[in-house]
């Protein structure tokens, strides 16, 4: 499958499910072995059958933060760097979102470059 960009505010069709899910309201995306969860924003999470490897060719907007975690960077609300080895995301919803340390640069440089990012 060839990768395509897409901008946040549009849809995408997840093989298994009859309507296309819209970008702006998944928050993240949780690896689960060959499968994955997809958290959206105030509707129930959706298991699908396709790893979350998949997603991230699929997503290049979104930012891969850890091995099991691909977020929305429309749904960071604050970045909290508690030591040089230790960052967390904290995302509208309230949760709470560990960042590997070996992905901390990347990640804060794709969020600074993200239009609604907006550092502390």
């Amino acid at each position: 499958m060839a990768t395509t960009a897409h901008p946040i505010d549009a849809s995408i069709k997840i093989p298994g499910f009859n309507k296309p899910v819209q970008l702006n309201t998944i928050v993240r995306l949780q690896g689960f072995g060959n499968y994955t969860w997809l958290y959206r924003d105030a509707l129930k999470p959706l298991l699908v059958a396709k790893s979350l490897n998949w997603f991230e060719q699929l997503l290049p907007d979104f930012v891969r933060v850890h091995k099991s975690d691909l977020i929305n960077p429309s749904f960071v609300q604050t970045i909290d760097s508690l030591n040089a080895r230790t960052l967390e995301l904290s995302l509208y919803n309230r949760q709470i979102i560990k960042v590997s340390r070996r992905r901390i640069e990347p990640v804060t440089t794709k969020l600074k470059q993200h239009r609604h990012f907006s550092p502390n």
